[in-house]
């Protein structure tokens, strides 16, 4: 009697076990998936708001023969969203920058020559180009946009320029803000050494620490 009672235990433990791993696997699964949700979901951006076009017609009375619309988002490389355009940049898929790109200069040598005296110039080719940045926080704890957000400059040709690229000391910088708490502004210059060539139509960019670029007009 015992050994049959022993060997049921030994059964209902065995299926207890097995119970258990089935259910470790299936939560794993279930774990794993909404964590890559929350990754995909924070690395977008939006513009805040988008405001019609004016004089635009009515959306229940399309007018004849009109041109088909820009297949390219606002934001785009194809499609840059004007300077003076504010962006959401979202973290775990809740907002934690809003983000805004003023009017630029592209010739800022003489800026940079200003603010320090040992500011190497540009290279043949090359200028250093200044955008005013406003950043608001509107996470929940602290952010601080030199580790949160990476700005860029896009050529004509193509070419990706950072910051980084060339160190030099540009007038009241970004990167020297502190940490924000939310509901906190700070605006400062980023500057980027970019080819000459054609700077007009290059691309300022916004980026997040896990995510797409954001493309703002150069001027």
């Amino acid at each position: 009697m015992l050994q049959k009672r022993a060997r049921t235990t030994a059964i209902a433990g065995l299926v207890i076990s097995v119970v258990a791993i089935i259910l470790s696997v299936i939560m794993a699964v279930v774990y794993i998936a909404g964590f890559a949700a929350a990754v995909a979901d924070s690395v977008s951006t939006k513009p805040v708001a988008e405001a019609p076009a004016a004089d635009a017609p009515a959306a229940d009375a399309p007018a004849a023969d009109a041109p088909a619309a820009d297949s390219a988002a606002v934001g785009t490389r194809e499609n840059p969203a004007p300077l003076g355009t504010t962006v959401v940049v979202k973290n775990a898929g809740v907002p934690a920058w809003e983000v805004t790109l003023n009017a630029s200069t592209l010739d800022a040598n003489a800026a940079m020559a200003a603010e320090n005296q040992f500011n190497d110039a540009p290279a043949a080719g090359s200028q250093w180009a200044m955008v005013p940045v406003t950043v608001k926080y509107v996470g929940t704890e602290t952010g601080n946009p030199a580790f949160d957000l990476t700005f860029s400059f896009v050529s004509a040709a193509g070419t990706t320029h950072q910051v980084f690229d060339h160190i030099a000391m540009g007038p009241n910088e970004l990167s020297a803000t502190n940490d924000l708490y939310p509901g906190a502004t700070a605006t400062g210059n980023v500057v980027i050494e970019v080819p000459s060539a054609d700077v007009a139509i290059g691309t300022w960019t916004v980026k997040p620490i896990f995510g797409e670029d954001f493309f703002y007009a150069a001027q």
